[in-house]
């Protein structure tokens, strides 16, 4: 969507965490100060040829601790991954022996109400426990094997979500020189999807880490060649997909996607959008490549690019639009920052709008297919929806994820759902600039809307390189944004294999509340958007609960700053989550 803001990709800059300069794509050549929306370059050129890292950024000692990235105080510019005051040394190893115990049992606010307190099976209860109003009994007792109740918060570990695969970030059309050992290197903030595109002439755009970081890298099509589109605005860029390029498109993508190791390619990008810029201004921006599909169309091109994927060994994701509300209904987004034009472009002329779908209201062709609701008319085809490995989708303009449909394969999720592009775009919502722990608690707020109403397996942001808006994860060289760590609360902790669980009884608004369980133990992320500080009782149950859990706090002055392990008591902990802050409790 012609939102964008658009930079130069030939700017170059890493940020202090490696000295090495990584591989970067000659990537994609976004116009001279263009705009775009999501995913645009300001000419539309793709970038012929980007180039695939042959080393990455790596490290040349630095101050890297030997156990995770914590820091209080911002980024260091020397180099060897994110340094931590307060958190683990090259030299030193973890600080403590084993983390703050209890000695006096679990004091919590009100504590946690039960019948006669909440003790673990087979638990010991300890001598001295203090116990609230019901609250939690005893102190230094054992882990019961059953975990906790609670009439507070509870993390369900037998009520299962879906399963992660990952964080990531795009270099599709420019987006910068990535400095991977930052993000992808074992000691940054754990991405380990990479996102590029694939240009109108089948050649790569963007950058790929070297194999050493073992990315899973997918790929999407932002248009065909121009003799392969129709009703092509005067702008020259949009228009659909020729029917008679159908099969000869199909092998180019399915080509690329083979010679470059694609593990999934997009049908196309943002099939919902068309550039506007100067059809209609704010709040489009600029132009670039793009391609229109209706839902039909979407159907048709599934069935002929579907199968080419597959014998190529790649899956398939689609149907990938702009806005997650037109995975499942022709609702168009609104809410611009334009007074004049609150509602995004709606190139299909649906026309209704909102940021919840309606079944009113929008233009009869569209109900036909003619419109958005990808989701709906994919499945609804026995041909095309068992093509489909991985439903994708953006989360622009309404910057919240929609749930699966109770019409759609009974109202249960069938497929995994990638997110896979969203930042902070002009004349929307967390346009910026801006790097304060406001706007990180705003993104860490799309990730959560995305795992938990989504049920996302996989989020990316849009680009690293910085920009004069909040397009890009960073915005000066050497300076870490805020919105880094508050996704590293999610990507550094929640690792690919784990599941996410349900969380039942939370009733504060301003309290986000999400959790996984792997191999790595049991992780609770909040985020606390309130101006008051939290202090929240909360059982495990379902399952066997954790000796203890340690939080991980971003907030204003700290980044991924490790704490003092809480113990569980009883199959219960007390989380405290400051005021504006976003925390990862890592139980085990």
């Amino acid at each position: 969507m012609g939102l964008r803001s658009v930079i130069l990709a030939g700017l170059l800059f890493v940020w202090g965490c490696g000295s090495g300069s990584p591989g970067g794509g000659s990537g994609g050549s976004p116009g001279s100060g263009g705009s775009s929306s999501h995913g645009g370059s300001g000419d539309g050129s793709g970038g012929a040829g980007g180039t695939i890292s042959s080393g990455g950024t790596t490290s040349t000692g630095g101050s890297q601790g030997t156990g995770g990235v914590t820091s209080s105080g911002g980024t260091t510019t020397s180099t060897g991954g994110i340094s931590a005051t307060g958190g683990k040394t090259s030299s030193g190893g973890a600080p403590g022996t084993g983390g703050a115990t209890s000695t006096g049992g679990v004091t919590g606010k009100g504590g946690v109400t039960g019948s006669g307190g909440v003790t673990g099976k087979g638990g010991v209860t300890g001598s001295g426990g203090v116990t609230g109003s019901g609250g939690v009994t005893g102190a230094g007792g054992a882990t019961g094997s059953g975990g906790g109740t609670s009439t507070g918060v509870t993390v369900q570990l037998d009520s299962t979500k879906q399963t992660i695969e990952g964080f990531g970030l795009n270099t599709a059309l420019g987006g910068g020189t990535v400095p991977w050992d930052s993000f992808y290197g074992s000691n940054g903030l754990g991405f380990n999807i990479v996102r590029v595109g694939m240009t109108s002439n089948g050649s790569l755009s963007g950058s790929i880490p070297a194999a050493s970081y073992n990315a899973k890298v997918i790929g999407s099509v932002w248009t065909a060649p121009s003799n392969c589109r129709t009703n092509v605005p005067s702008n020259g860029y949009g228009g659909h997909l020729s029917t008679s390029c159908y099969d000869s498109f199909s092998t180019t993508v399915a080509n690329f996607a083979k010679n470059q190791k694609i593990y999934a390619m997009s049908a196309s990008n943002e099939p919902d959008f068309q550039s506007c810029g100067k059809a209609i201004g704010p709040p489009c921006n600029s132009d670039y490549d793009t391609m229109l599909y209706t839902a039909n169309e979407m159907v048709a091109w599934v069935k002929v690019l579907g199968p080419k994927l597959h014998a190529a060994g790649v899956k398939l994701i689609a149907p990938e639009p702009s806005e997650w509300i037109h995975l499942w209904s022709n609702t168009s987004a609104t809410g611009s920052t334009v007074a004049s034009h609150p509602n995004s472009s709606d190139p299909l002329n649906c026309g209704c709008f909102g940021n919840d779908p309606v079944t009113t209201g929008c233009a009869s062709t569209c109900t036909q297919g003619n419109g958005y609701d990808y989701g709906h008319w994919l499945a609804k085809d026995a041909t095309a929806w068992p093509l489909i490995d991985i439903i994708g989708t953006h989360e622009y303009d309404s910057q919240k994820a929609e749930p699966w449909p109770a019409d759609v394969d009974g109202g249960k999720r069938t497929k995994p759902i990638y997110e896979t592009e969203v930042s902070g775009v002009m004349y929307w919502p967390e346009q910026g600039p801006s790097s304060d722990i406001k706007n990180g608690i705003a993104v860490a707020g799309w990730v959560h809307s995305a795992m938990v109403v989504g049920e996302a397996s996989a989020w990316l942001y849009w680009w690293y390189q910085q920009s004069s808006d909040n397009e890009g994860l960073v915005l000066t060289a050497n300076t870490m944004t805020k919105r880094c760590y508050t996704i590293g609360n999610y990507s550094k902790f929640v690792r690919p294999g784990a599941v996410m669980v349900s969380v039942a009884g939370n009733t504060n608004t301003d309290l986000l509340l999400s959790a996984f369980t792997g191999t790595d133990g049991t992780i609770v992320v909040g985020i606390n958007k309130g101006t008051k500080d939290l202090t929240v009782p909360i059982a495990i149950s379902g399952g066997t609960a954790p000796a203890s859990c340690t939080p991980n706090v971003t907030s204003a002055s700290d980044n991924l700053k490790a704490g003092t392990a809480v113990t569980v008591t009883g199959g219960s902990f007390s989380a405290s989550f400051a005021n504006q802050t976003v925390t990862t409790y890592v139980c085990k």
